[in-house]
């Protein structure tokens, strides 16, 4: 286990793969050189008694990547929607969300010291039922950190697991849980007629337009605050963002065209940073964070 006094920062890409359910090529996961920590800033001494405080960040978000898109509907006994979902790599979702959180934590307590977890998917919880998974993700991760010793050093842990939502939600689809991306290609892409479209989306410069046609990132988690010590809950809340696009440059017929898995993967990689960082702390910046070395957290029983 690091501190974040010993990390040295490497850039932690959401893994492009994650694309791949998209039907689009699919490039090379990218990378990059870590890069040398900042030199640390200078400040006052502190009192001997202001310990500075001490965070467990976990992200329990999993390896799936659920990946929904609207359909045209033949029948009231099927679903409007395709649905499919993709095992990513390499933590690749646990570490943009500890990137969130770190950069909240910071903006709120820049002296504290920071623990950083990312707990392993669990086939039997991913191949239970979608409305199951958040329990049975809490339980799980309280059951590692009771066994966990260092815990009595700290003050307070921040857990995110995923979360599902059985209903739709403010034009969304539903039966969606923890980080994916939804694809809404059906309807007038704009107001051209003098109808009302509903939906207020965002272009790429981020500039506000109406459109019923969109691709739309989402990060549905439960975000529980706990007292390292005793694990009684000090607040949680469930969180249900999601970020509509399109591009009104583009000339693709398809909303999802109008992106390249370059740019879907960079998309995705900026918005659960953002929502993770906003689920702890509404007023922070929302410029990127990077993290680096994450202790990895299994239900494997230690060695002897």
């Amino acid at each position: 286990m690091r501190t974040r006094s010993q990390l040295h920062y490497a850039s932690l890409l959401i893994s492009i793969p994650l694309i791949a359910l998209v039907g689009l090529a699919v490039p090379p996961t990218l990378a990059q050189a870590p890069a040398a920590a900042p030199a640390p800033a200078s400040v006052a001494a502190a009192p001997a008694t202001a310990a500075p405080k001490v965070f467990a960040l976990v992200a329990a978000v999993g390896d799936q990547f659920q990946y929904v898109r609207q359909k045209e509907s033949v029948g009231s006994h099927f679903e409007p929607f395709v649905r499919q979902t993709l095992v990513v790599p390499d933590h690749s979702l646990n570490h943009a969300v500890l990137r969130g959180l770190d950069r909240a934590v910071e903006q709120q307590y820049p002296q504290s010291e920071r623990i950083f977890m990312a707990v392993r998917g669990d086939p039997a919880i991913q191949n239970a039922l979608p409305q199951e998974r958040e329990a049975l993700t809490t339980q799980r991760v309280l059951s590692l950190l009771e066994a966990n010793p260092d815990r009595q050093r700290w003050d307070q842990i921040i857990m995110v697991v995923p979360k599902w939502l059985m209903s739709e939600r403010q034009g969304m689809g539903s039966k969606l849980t923890g980080i994916g991306l939804y694809v809404q290609p059906l309807g007038n892409e704009w107001d051209t007629s003098g109808e009302i479209v509903e939906d207020l989306v965002e272009d790429t410069t981020r500039a506000s337009v109406r459109s019923r046609k969109f691709i739309a990132p989402f990060f549905y988690v439960q975000v529980t605050t706990l007292d390292a010590r005793t694990l009684k809950v000090i607040r949680s809340e469930s969180r249900y963002d999601f970020r509509k696009i399109v591009d009104k440059e583009s000339t693709a017929l398809d909303v999802q065209a109008q992106f390249s898995p370059e740019q879907l993967a960079s998309h995705m990689q900026r918005f659960v940073e953002t929502s993770a960082l906003k689920a702890v702390n509404e007023k922070a910046d929302t410029g990127t964070v990077q993290v680096g070395p994450v202790r990895t957290i299994s239900s494997d029983p230690p060695k002897k």
